[in-house]
């Protein structure tokens, strides 16, 4: 990994997956030749901008995972705005390996994209994101708190808990912190699997060492790293998606998971169980931000906050499965998603996560661990 920041092919998949295990797959979104060739990209059309208290007109293309929206959200902001659209470009058919240079390299074809906070922080540290007028976005107030305060450069959309999945049924002790993974691992050899992404990984040997899963301190990553050389010989391997599904057959007995994948799991298996370690769970938090000069704000400003009234934010919720960002939300969202212990937005929650930060220069550190953990 050379770039600062990365969003991970696997993390794409993950989506891709958890869409078409729930069935809610849309229709895919078009190549992004297809794209630019239809709207002209964001130059070819006008805006009212945000300051404007007009309805806003133009298109804004929005880079984003493919069925990564509410399946009705962007035809009824169409109906609500005749003058407005939101068109979407894959977020796969970005080759480069990092969002942020793609973006910076095409200026003028993106308005709006979807990006972590790792992301976005890079993003800042670039010059590439458009502040938001928050006037024109009152919705921002059914964000909760953390959430808001954690992703305040845009729209926060959803997060994900890296925690533990485990068979109750085939692991008596019970599990309920990262220790007791370690500690059983040696009974449990080659019935373990882990997350196959950097920050995931070693942000949970971060918590279960006792560290901020953003640490920069040398000697807290070499820790860290010691403890995934311990456990890796008990690994039965490394997965990037797909890992509930594993639980659920039996193939393997406790697993490192999102929180979303063990609620899918967990309708397939009863037995299945999810936990939030007691030391505390890395997580990663997304959202919309707006690019820097697009002539879209007004239109970008508009549907945010459309995306986030209760109703088009809970469409998204139950398109995607994903762990939600908005309580005010709950009374719409399937209570297979809002009743999950998985899934629930609870302040005890979201006291015992934090979510992945840009590392600016200490991704190096990062990076260098990760290859001695992925070699030895």
């Amino acid at each position: 990994m050379t770039d600062q920041y990365r969003p991970s092919p696997a993390r794409t998949l993950r989506r891709r997956d958890l869409l078409t295990r729930a069935a809610q797959m849309g229709v895919a979104l078009p190549a992004m030749s297809a794209l630019v060739a239809a709207c002209g990209g964001s130059s070819g059309s006008s805006s009212s901008g945000g300051g404007s208290s007009a309805p806003p007109t133009g298109t804004a293309v929005l880079l984003n995972y493919d069925g990564w929206m509410g399946k009705d959200t962007i035809a009824e902001f169409k109906a609500k705005y005749p003058g407005a659209d939101i068109k979407q470009a894959s977020l796969s058919s970005i080759s480069s390996g990092s969002i942020v240079p793609a973006i910076k390299a095409n200026l003028s074809t993106y308005d709006a994209a979807l990006g972590d906070v790792a992301a976005v922080g890079q993003g800042m540290a670039a010059g590439i994101i458009e502040p938001l007028d928050w006037s024109k976005i009152p919705n921002i107030a059914n964000v909760d708190d953390k959430f808001r305060k954690g992703y305040p450069q845009g729209i926060p959309t959803d997060y994900g808990k890296t925690g533990i999945g485990y068979r109750a049924d085939l692991v008596p002790e019970g599990i309920t912190s990262w220790a007791d993974v370690w500690n059983l691992a040696e009974k449990y050899s080659n019935k373990i699997v882990f997350t196959d992404l950097d920050r995931d990984c070693i942000g949970s040997a971060l918590k279960y060492k006792g560290f901020s899963a953003n640490t920069t301190d040398d000697g807290e990553l070499q820790q860290a790293l010691q403890a995934l050389l311990d456990i890796k010989p008990h690994l039965q391997a490394l997965k990037s998606y797909n890992i509930g599904a594993g639980l659920a057959k039996g193939s393997y007995v406790i697993a490192m998971d999102w929180d979303y994948d063990i609620a899918l799991a967990q309708a397939e298996n009863s037995n299945i169980k999810w936990v939030l370690p007691s030391e505390g769970a890395t997580a990663y938090l997304e959202g919309f931000f707006a690019v820097k000069d697009t002539p879209q704000l007004g239109v970008l400003e508009e549907f945010f906050n459309f995306f986030l009234e209760p109703r088009q934010y809970a469409d998204f919720v139950n398109t995607t499965g994903t762990a939600f960002v908005s309580n005010t939300a709950t009374p719409y969202i399937k209570k297979s998603i809002s009743g999950n212990p998985a899934l629930i937005v609870d302040p005890a929650t979201l006291a015992n996560v934090e979510f992945e930060n840009y590392l600016g220069e200490a991704t190096a550190t990062y990076n260098k661990i990760w290859d001695q953990f992925k070699s030895a």
